[in-house]
């Protein structure tokens, strides 16, 4: 991993802003993009200095060309774009299906599209999915779609693009901004839902889905593979 160039997609919060960061313990170079630019230049000037950023909306192709045209070699590159979509299929908007859709599926779609010409054939490249793709959740059919959709893509991608590896990471309850924790009372009852649901006991971390971002760069034999990082939700 060391030296290394390691692209974070959604790198400002959350498991994007957890990666960036592990990804430079490890001594890897790093360029991070997301939608907004003052956020972006705020974050990374916050990583350090000699981190790259880049402003980018995934849903915009020519702004992902663009993004991607001027940049140098990629050995490996994180997609943690982030969008929901929730409500029942009768009250959920059209533009919030819309927005899901094209964020979380059709904006992976496009990086991987102008990322793989600039990346190191022994690359490796993870999307990010999402649990309610595996176990119907009420409310989530848009999104439990897009994940299912990303898991779909990303095994069909590590044939087209071999030998660059393709793995897609599936996160369970993680402690995000987009987790809706947005009061105390929300946040008991989470965690108290962990304790009885989830094998492991608790709530995931933006850390926890980090560590495994790295352990499939690191993997030099693993491709095609959808991971679940839920601490045992599925279950």
């Amino acid at each position: 991993m060391k030296g290394s160039h390691v692209v974070v997609i959604g790198g400002t919060s959350g498991i994007g802003l957890a990666t960036a960061r592990a990804a430079l313990r490890e001594g890897a170079r790093l360029t991070i993009g997301a939608r907004g630019a003052a956020r972006l230049s705020k974050t990374a000037a916050e990583l350090g200095p000699g981190v790259s950023h880049g402003v980018l909306d995934v849903t915009d192709e020519s702004s992902v060309r663009r993004f991607f045209e001027s940049m140098p070699d990629i050995d490996h590159l994180a997609l943690c774009p982030g969008a929901q979509a929730i409500g029942s299929i009768y009250d959920v908007a059209a533009d919030d299906i819309f927005r899901c859709l094209y964020t979380k599926l059709v904006g992976q779609l496009l990086c991987v599209r102008h990322a793989a010409p600039r990346m190191n054939r022994h690359g490796s490249i993870v999307l990010l999915a999402g649990s309610s793709g595996f176990r119907p959740v009420m409310s989530m059919s848009v999104s439990g779609a897009a994940n299912v959709g990303v898991a779909a893509a990303g095994r069909t991608l590590a044939l087209e693009l071999a030998p660059i590896r393709v793995n897609v990471l599936v996160p369970g309850l993680i402690d995000t901004p987009g987790s809706l924790r947005d009061s105390q009372d929300r946040r008991d009852a989470l965690d108290n839902s962990a304790a009885r649901h989830i094998p492991l006991g608790r709530i995931g971390s933006p850390e926890d889905v980090a560590t495994e971002v790295l352990h499939l760069f690191c993997s030099p034999y693993t491709t095609g593979n959808v991971h679940f990082v839920d601490g045992g939700a599925l279950l």
